[in-house]
């Protein structure tokens, strides 16, 4: 066994993957030695060397074994058959592995594409977003081994982390690939300056470490039994932040101050400011520092207290202060790094914000979770209701699955719309009707001679589309539209009916949004045609005149088909996960999820659960309810 080898399966035992992830480890070494035989990298090492330290990358970033287990199989999709990779391993496995050439695909497309759009298309596109986790591990093992490469290549390589891969990263709390791709790059790009501000620092990594862990120390003890604490982070700020600082605020190195960190959560406003006036009876503020962003937030409602604070041993730490909802809205919000400095609100950034915060939430659950089964067999629909298109400047355009140019166009504009004749997809000359892809860059053409025309309607998919066309054959004075005009919904799973009555055993159930009955509510049903009965819960006000020409109608005790649960929740970092993980404990089987927000603060969460006794409901009912954020339950 190679020395690398075992160096790997000792850091995965201190990282606590178990024995049975261990044994799939080795498997996976072993099959890769056998596929790569004698290839070799440009540096003259065994190309088996190479995957072991992407493991070895993805271990220290405490991801998946899943994902550890695809790194270790890294270029095998090109080496090995498909059904030999899924026999050894698993179909999972597999589209992991697989998914490199995908994300190459990708990439090639938009190779003109400007970074922040570029990011957006890989995490819509993919079909997993663990793909570009082993990507990001793959870029860091690129950036340790650069002198193997080509002088071109190494700016290149540097640059394209900086822009696109450790802002993923980032997006994904991967703190280990974060900084580490951040330092490894900066250093290539800008040796002279890397070296001037390590050479300021001079502290060892390890004692600057120290000095937070013990000013950790210091504020719990200073807060203890006056301030009740949520939560104390610190963090030494690395040096090239220190360096985007530097450029930012047009200051020197040496009038930089805050090169350390800490944030402190806490359970309401007023703690904020009991926290701050303690910390500045204790230790000395550096007068000009205070920002109070509580009672005057910023534009994009970030909210927080920020003080410079002098230590007993002279070190100058940047302290924030602020509540766990604070902290959400900071993190995952429209004021999120990711977000608030690189992007404009707008309804279609803010729905991907959320949508990948949701998904990170997901992602860090099945990471904690002790059942780390129940997550692989959820269909995670975050991205699959719609889809990004981009225009040429890099605008992100959401459209509704199947969407064609046309549908594009009139999410553009009514007049665009109005005038198009055709356009390019990627630069290839595509008819209006042809369908898009999530990630295409899509250019419309026009005339102005062009005029909406009646066939327009049979393939668009979009109601914004459809009623664009409409209003724009009234405009340009062609027939008018018939009223009769109907825009055909999108097809829908069947669920199970959750509602019976002995009168009526093939009738259509509909629960009545007005009351929206949860078992055991007793229950009262009004016929609105022949096949359909909506049902209101008895207690309901809209039912109170006509209770004489209510059916009665009950819960079923068991079930033979999937059902659907909606929660309506006010939307905070880690709520999806939070409603997934209540799901799950209750030993219920969940198929699929989906989410979208409402509004800028609530959230919808869909769940497509595996039925089981009307008892187990209910009391999986309650169970949510009890969920912090949790406002609505009812079913689909």
């Amino acid at each position: 066994m190679l020395k690398k080898e075992l160096n790997f399966l000792t850091l995965c035992r201190k990282n606590n993957y178990s024995q049975k992830d261990l044994a799939v480890f080795k498997k996976a070494i072993s099959f890769s030695k056998v596929h790569f035989k004698e290839k070799k990298l440009l540096s003259g090492e065994p190309a088996i060397n190479r995957n072991i330290s992407l493991g070895s990358i993805l271990v220290k970033s405490k991801l998946f074994p899943e994902v550890v287990t695809a790194g270790l199989l890294y270029g095998l999709e090109k080496k090995a058959l498909p059904e030999e990779i899924k026999e050894k391993f698993s179909r999972e496995i597999f589209d992991l592995v697989s998914g490199q050439t995908q994300l190459k695909i990708i990439k090639s497309k938009n190779k003109t594409i400007e970074a922040e759009t570029l990011r957006k298309i890989l995490l819509t596109s993919l079909r997993d977003v663990r793909i570009v986790f082993i990507k990001l591990a793959d870029k860091l093992d690129n950036l340790l081994n650069i002198k193997s490469f080509p002088l071109a290549e190494r700016n290149h390589i540097a640059r394209e982390v900086l822009e696109i891969y450790a802002p993923i990263a980032n997006r994904f709390d991967l703190r280990y690939l974060k900084k580490h791709l951040e330092e490894e790059a900066f250093k290539i790009i800008n040796p002279r300056k890397y070296k001037e501000i390590s050479n300021f620092l001079k502290e060892s990594k390890e004692e600057r470490e120290l000095f937070i862990k013990n000013f950790i120390k210091e504020i719990k003890d200073l807060l203890k039994g006056k301030v009740h604490v949520c939560e104390i982070k610190g963090r030494e700020k690395s040096i090239y932040n220190i360096y985007k600082k530097i450029t930012s605020r047009k200051k020197s190195l040496h009038k930089q101050q805050d090169h350390f960190a800490a944030r402190i959560i806490v359970s309401s406003d007023e703690d904020c400011y009991n926290v701050l006036g303690i910390l500045h009876q204790y230790y000395d503020s550096v007068p000009g520092t205070l920002d109070d962003y509580i009672s005057q937030p910023k534009p994009n409602r970030y909210q927080s207290l920020h003080t410079l604070l002098q230590t007993k041993n002279k070190k100058e730490i940047e302290v924030q202060i602020r509540t766990q909802k604070m902290d959400d809205i900071a993190e995952e919000g429209v004021a999120s790094h990711w977000s608030y400095k690189k992007s404009k609100t707008s309804k279609s950034n803010i729905q991907f914000e959320k949508k990948t915060a949701w998904l990170r939430s997901v992602l860090d659950l099945q990471n904690i979770s002790r059942d780390k089964e129940f997550l692989k067999t959820i269909e995670l629909n975050l991205f699959e209701d719609t889809f990004y298109c981009y225009t040429p400047e890099g605008k992100a355009i959401e459209l509704p699955k199947k969407s064609t140019l046309l549908d594009f166009a009139y999410y553009i504009h009514q007049e665009i719309g109005n005038h198009a004749t055709g356009g390019r997809i990627n630069s290839v000359f595509s008819p209006l009707k042809k369908e898009l892809n999530s990630g295409d860059v899509i250019e419309i053409i026009t005339n102005k001679h062009q005029r909406p025309r009646r066939d327009w309607l049979k393939f668009v998919i979009s109601s914004r589309a459809k009623k664009g066309i409409c209003k724009g054959i009234r405009k340009h004075g062609d027939l008018p539209v018939s009223k009769s005009l109907s825009i055909k919904p999108k097809e829908k799973k069947t669920f199970e009916n959750i509602v019976v009555s002995k009168e009526f055993p093939t009738s259509n159930f509909i629960l009545a949004k007005c009351c929206s009955p949860l078992p055991k509510e007793e229950l009262a049903g009004v016929i609105k045609s022949q096949k359909k009965i909506l049902v209101h819960s008895k207690s309901c006000e809209k039912i109170k005149n006509i209770q004489d020409k209510a059916i009665p109608v009950f819960w079923k005790e068991s079930f033979n088909m999937l059902i659907k649960i909606i929660v309506q929740a006010s939307d905070r970092s880690g709520i999806l996960a939070d409603i997934l993980n209540t799901i799950s404990r209750e030993s219920f089987i969940i198929k699929e999820v989906n989410a979208k927000l409402l509004s800028h603060d609530v959230a919808e969460c869909f769940f497509v659960v595996v039925p089981q006794k009307l008892d187990n409901i209910v009391k999986l009912i309650e169970k949510i309810k009890h969920v912090r954020g949790v406002t609505k339950i009812s079913f689909g």
